[in-house]
């Protein structure tokens, strides 16, 4: 049926004010108008939807049964239109973030608090995952962005650099390289070191850096999460070399983060997002805060975690 939204708006207002001249000052519109639309109306439903009298009208019966329907056409119609003018306008609206662990735990969540404190109406959710199952929920449009580490290029993945954080070494306290200021990857050499899962890309440039340093270099364990390898570090069971915020993941344990040199390794962070989906309103203005006031991991000063540990080497 071809019935447009102007024939149901004037038949709410004869409805309403009884009078056809009356509905066309409502509705801005000759008093002629509003008759023929009417008559379209009723051409089209192939009923009759008011009685005339002299001066007034009068809803007939099909009119009594039409106008309920018609108000929540109406109705539905303005809701719908305040929900995406109020989401246009960061009124109301969500925006959902993919991060990396040790990013999801640490310099995200401030980042997300202060998204919310300046729009309240915006529901913020937060899917902290394991870095390569990043991509996979960007794709399944699981997330609207992402923050994180992308290796190499994805032509459905639009990736726009925020900023770098380097690759410390972290290591029990009472470990022989924890009295050192820097430490350098040659020193690694004999060290049991605990990395990440394969399609971790930490794992790939940690490995790439050590292979280049010390050939023949092997892993001794392998785990999927950081606070994992911590935990174990903690445990006297290795080192591993890990973001420079990851200090912040174990406050309570005996571990330790030293700048790793000779080369000093940094990774890119970068916000991502599909290259073919355009964001949301919310979405948007999350990614554009972020690059705007900037993105800081965790200051390379920040005091050493301590805490109590069982004894021994590293």
């Amino acid at each position: 049926m071809n019935i447009t939204l102007r024939q149901i708006r004037a038949f709410l207002a004869i409805a309403e004010l009884g009078r056809f001249n009356l509905a066309a000052n409502r509705m801005g519109l000759t008093q002629s108008a509003v008759s023929i639309l009417i008559r379209e109306l009723e051409a089209e439903l192939g009923v009759r939807l008011f009685d005339r009298h002299t001066r007034m009208v009068s809803l007939s019966g099909f009119g009594e049964e039409f106008l309920p329907q018609a108000r929540k056409i109406i109705e539905d119609l303005d809701i719908a239109a305040r929900g995406i003018r109020d989401s246009a306008t960061l009124k109301r609206g969500q925006v959902t973030v993919a991060a990396a662990i040790v990013l999801a735990a640490t310099s995200v969540p401030p980042l997300l608090a202060r998204f919310s404190a300046l729009h309240p109406g915006i529901a913020v959710h937060l899917r902290d995952m394991p870095e390569e199952r990043i991509r996979a929920a960007l794709k399944r449009n699981e997330v609207d962005i992402a923050i994180g580490t992308l290796l190499d290029e994805d032509p459905e993945i639009l990736t726009t650099p925020v900023a770098r954080d380097r690759l410390m070494l972290i290591c029990r306290t009472d470990h022989r390289l924890a009295a050192k200021k820097q430490v350098r990857w040659i020193d690694l050499a004999g060290e049991r070191l605990i990395v990440l899962a394969p399609e971790n890309p930490l794992r790939d440039i940690v490995e790439r850096t050590m292979t280049g340093v010390i050939p023949g270099f092997r892993p001794v364990h392998e785990v999927r999460f950081s606070t994992t390898a911590i935990s174990m570090i903690s445990a006297g069971m290795g080192i591993a070399v890990l973001p420079e915020n990851a200090r912040q993941l174990a406050p309570d344990v005996r571990v330790c983060a030293l700048d790793l040199i000779g080369p000093q390794v940094t990774r890119q962070i970068s916000i991502m997002q599909h290259r073919r989906r355009s964001l949301s309103p919310a979405a948007e203005q999350l990614r554009r805060m972020i690059l705007a006031d900037g993105y800081a991991p965790a200051s390379a000063e920040a005091p050493v975690a301590t805490g109590q540990g069982p004894p021994g080497r590293g």
